[in-house]
């Protein structure tokens, strides 16, 4: 856990985000698609939402999980190595749930998954070691080429829904590392979408200080509504 100690300013303004739960030890956040949750050796000056977010709270963050940069949705910060520690556990406890979103090649390449499947294909690390890990898929709506599906994560893989969907033939509509670049640019062309379909709409947790039941959830961004919005177009228009 890293502390923000304010020695290094964001370059140029960078926008606002949404707020979506704050109490006095750790903040909730909507991240967009694109930002990084915190800068790298890659991108030592890009804007970050843990630099925006200390700005528009004016307190040190302690950063305990991430989001993909192409990926949009909940995020949140401990404003304490304790706090964050204290996230982390019940974020990482197994009655805890994280339910994602994503637009799904479907059936795609044509294996019998069903309508609700499970991955738990080992993924490697970026020391090459095998991890155990869990994806829970379920379609929430279906489509012609593609589907809605719930996802929730048991263990937090780098690019683990986008890599368990690759591994089932059922990519991430929109992912430019795992998916498949002709399908990208039809569903581009065809219903606008220029990100990437994934998105963490709800947390359910226990508090970290109370123990009792805590929800977050964010809304699917507009830009992802429009996209299903044009997708039942389409459907409707077919006889």
């Amino acid at each position: 856990m890293t502390e923000v100690s304010g020695d290094r300013e964001p370059v140029g303004p960078g926008p606002a985000l949404k707020i979506l739960h704050q109490e006095e030890d750790f903040v909730a956040v909507s991240k967009p698609s694109g930002l990084l949750v915190h800068r790298d050796e890659h991108h030592p000056d890009a804007p970050a939402a843990l630099q925006l977010v200390r700005d528009q709270v004016e307190r040190h963050l302690y950063p305990f999980h991430r989001l993909d940069r192409a990926t949009s949705g909940i995020l949140l910060f401990g404003f304490s190595r304790k706090a964050a520690a204290a996230l982390q556990r019940s974020l990482a406890s197994p009655d805890a749930h994280k339910s994602y979103s994503a637009l799904m090649r479907y059936p795609g390449s044509g294996r019998d998954l069903g309508a609700s499947w499970t991955s738990e294909r080992p993924l490697s690390d970026d020391k090459g070691k095998q991890k155990e890990c869990r994806t829970d898929f379920a379609v929430v709506e279906e489509f012609a080429r593609c589907a809605l599906v719930r996802c929730r994560l048991f263990t937090g893989r780098y690019h683990q829904i986008r890599r368990h969907a690759n591994h089932c033939g059922r990519h991430v509509i929109g992912d430019t590392t795992h998916g498949k670049g002709r399908i990208n640019a039809w569903f581009r062309e065809r219903h606008g979408l220029r990100r990437l379909f994934l998105h963490l709409g709800r947390v359910d947790m226990a508090h970290p200080q109370t123990g009792a039941p805590l929800v977050l959830e964010d809304p699917m961004p507009e830009e992802l509504v429009e996209v299903l919005a044009s997708l039942r177009d389409d459907a409707v228009a077919k006889p």
